[in-house]
């Protein structure tokens, strides 16, 4: 896939910033942005690649295409992979530990797709609003969606648990 497939796939979301109560994704949709999105991981600031022991086991086919609003993990495509899978990670003592997200980058996308349409939110929420999906039943038809979508249960999963535990550590 090319870096302009990339961005042309990537562009159908209409918007760069996507969130879910308190989650969110930045996305990468310019040229200079998915730039950008590599550095830290792959890249200095200065677009030059980092050094093997500042990159730990960050892998060359590997691509940023979003981070998290929140911790800043990244959203990769493995380019080197036919379905174009799109994983996130974490930084270990072991280097970055990766899982999959989506199982391709459509996937990914149709899953943002569902967020924001169902969210509708235009930036992170700190507190529930009165738009902030509370009901559970509704919650858990949504996260079974995304699990279909992404054909991903374990990152969903994980997902909802952590908007659950927001919206019942505010109930404390």
């Amino acid at each position: 896939m090319t870096p302009t497939q990339l961005l042309n796939s990537l562009n159908t979301l209409g918007k760069s910033k996507i969130f879910f109560g308190p989650q969110g994704f930045e996305i990468a949709l310019t040229e200079a942005a998915l730039m950008n999105a590599q550095h830290g991981f792959s890249m200095k600031p200065d677009n030059t690649p980092l050094p093997s022991e500042e990159a730990a086991n960050w892998q060359s086919n590997w691509i940023v295409i979003a981070t998290d609003t929140e911790l800043g993990d990244p959203y990769f495509i493995d380019v080197l992979q036919e379905k174009s899978p799109i994983y996130t990670a974490m930084i270990t003592d072991n280097g970055w530990q990766a899982e999959v997200v989506a199982a391709s980058l459509m996937q990914f996308i149709q899953c943002l797709q569902l967020l924001d349409t169902t969210s509708q939110q235009q930036q992170a929420q700190f507190i529930p609003e009165n738009s902030t999906i509370t009901d559970k039943r509704q919650l858990a038809q949504l996260k079974n969606k995304l699990i279909k979508l992404a054909e991903n249960e374990k990152f969903w999963t994980l997902f909802f648990d952590c908007y659950l535990d927001w919206l019942e550590d505010l109930d404390e």
